[in-house]
């Protein structure tokens, strides 16, 4: 196993800047037995990777290719089957449950040993251990065919190392020094290894003379350990805080996101609640107008015409979409609507009373008109009622079941006024036809009747131009 380890470090991991640190021969569980290697691995630059990947042996050569690498933070559990009875099946969960067979419970130990330290070491505890013994996780693995992490960390010098281009060099030339070094090998070993004798005895008392060095040495050692390990722990402290830092920008971030979307909605509303005050606001004045204004005055008449023109704006006014669905909107309407009726109602009311007070009037009757026979004059009227024709507009576009009503029943007086003044005249000329002399019976028929059809044609175009007025 130390010389695959060998090869698989030299051929597979050195070229990628890797340290193998552990391996392990395992086969699929519950399938045909085709044995590879899975290997735990970190990297020799900052920032560590550490990687668990999986090695098989190529099917045309004796050479070994890298199948497939884990990163070990991907590691999620390890189920070792069980802690208590040696079993050499294990599971490994990565983004899928991987079952492993190795091929002994000791090489299962030792790399579930070395994934437990490299956890402790760079992941925090993350991985969870699932039924694996908890002397083994507390224990280190010995060393022995599976180099292991110890103490957090990773074994530094292999057993085998290969010779460089200068040590290459200085053994040939030894060699060449030693007439016998090819022909007489043994000899060649033996004098190598009394020289390398004489060279460790020669170590040892240089170590032995320098055994306070040593001592001192040791202890900086110890004390430049300690040191990495409160720098380590401030590292982390920091790592944390920063990461506290994040959560707290991101919240900020997110707080101030809120933020504006709250001042945007803010604007929104008030940009349509400022065009709700603006379009459908009736003025206190034009609802006292509306509600108790005096129709008979010029005065009360141009405040109440404003007062309906402003109303009939605030409900033809265009809504946006959704403004009917407001209780406001709709209160507001309602009370539009009130409004609308109510003066509705008042100006149909006092209209009437106009059109009955003038299809009553006894002012000028015919009988004043005698001496000239004439029809009396309703000009006043005319004027007097030309000062309601914008209300009379607005109520036939407002509710015209009232516009007709106050129109028949205009036609209606009119209509009788007209046939009483008529009768009037046709009795008046009836009297001045009659004379009471010889000489006006002579001459009285003819001046008469002359008269009678001048009047009624004028009549006829009285009566065709108050139809026009009216």
């Amino acid at each position: 196993m130390t010389a695959i380890k060998h090869a698989l470090q030299r051929d597979i991991f050195t070229p990628n800047d890797e340290r193998l640190l552990s391996i392990v021969n395992v086969c699929k569980a519950g399938k045909k037995k085709k044995n590879c290697f899975l290997c735990a691995t970190v990297t020799t630059e900052r920032p560590v990777q550490v990687k668990v990947v999986k090695v098989k042996k190529s099917d045309k050569g004796d050479f070994y290719k890298r199948q497939i690498a884990w990163a070990l933070r991907d590691l999620a559990v390890v189920d070792a089957k069980d802690a208590i009875k040696e079993n050499p099946e294990f599971d490994l969960h990565f983004e899928k449950i991987y079952k492993w067979v190795a091929s002994s419970t000791a090489e299962k130990n030792a790399f579930i040993s070395c994934i437990w330290k490299l956890n402790q070491r760079y992941l925090r505890k993350k991985i969870d251990f699932v039924n694996v013994s908890s002397q083994l996780l507390e224990e280190s693995v010995p060393s022995g065919e599976n180099q292991s992490v110890t103490g957090g960390d990773e074994e530094v010098v292999d057993e085998y190392q290969e010779l460089n281009a200068r040590e290459e060099q200085d053994i040939e030339i030894m060699m060449e020094g030693c007439e016998y070094a090819i022909s007489n090998a043994e000899a060649f070993a033996e004098k190598l290894s009394r020289e390398l004798q004489v060279l460790d005895g020669a170590n040892i008392q240089s170590i032995m003379a320098s055994e306070k060095q040593v001592n001192i040495l040791m202890k900086l050692l110890d004390e430049a350990l300690k040191e990495v390990d409160q720098i380590e722990l401030k590292l982390s402290s920091y790592e944390e805080m920063l990461q506290s830092v994040k959560e707290q920008m991101d919240q900020i971030s997110e707080s101030n996101h809120l933020i504006h979307l709250s001042n945007t909605n803010n604007v929104k509303l008030l940009s349509e609640i400022e065009f709700l005050v603006n379009h459908m606001d009736l003025a206190k004045g034009h609802i006292k107008a509306l509600q108790e204004g005096d129709l008979a005055s010029s005065r009360g008449i141009e405040a109440c015409t404003n007062a309906a023109d402003a109303l009939l704006q605030c409900m033809n006014v265009a809504l946006r979409p959704g403004h009917d669905m407001l209780l406001a909107v709709k209160q507001q309407q309602q009370r539009f609507s009130d409004l609308r009726e109510l003066f509705a109602r008042r100006l149909a009311s006092h209209l009437n009373n106009v059109f009955v007070q003038q299809g009553h009037d006894q002012s000028s009757t015919l009988a004043q008109h005698s001496v000239e026979l004439t029809l009396p004059n309703h000009h006043p009227f005319h004027r007097d009622l030309l000062r309601y024709a914008k209300l009379m507009e607005w109520l036939k576009s407002t509710d015209y079941g009232k516009y007709e009503g106050l129109t028949k029943n205009y036609m209606d007086y009119l209509s009788r006024l007209y046939e009483r003044e008529i009768k009037d005249f046709f009795e008046v000329a009836k009297i001045k036809m009659t004379g009471t002399t010889k000489e006006s019976k002579k001459f009285g028929k003819l001046r008469h009747a002359c008269q009678l059809i001048i009047f009624l044609l004028k009549m006829v175009l009285f009566i065709a131009n108050n139809s026009k007025m009216s």
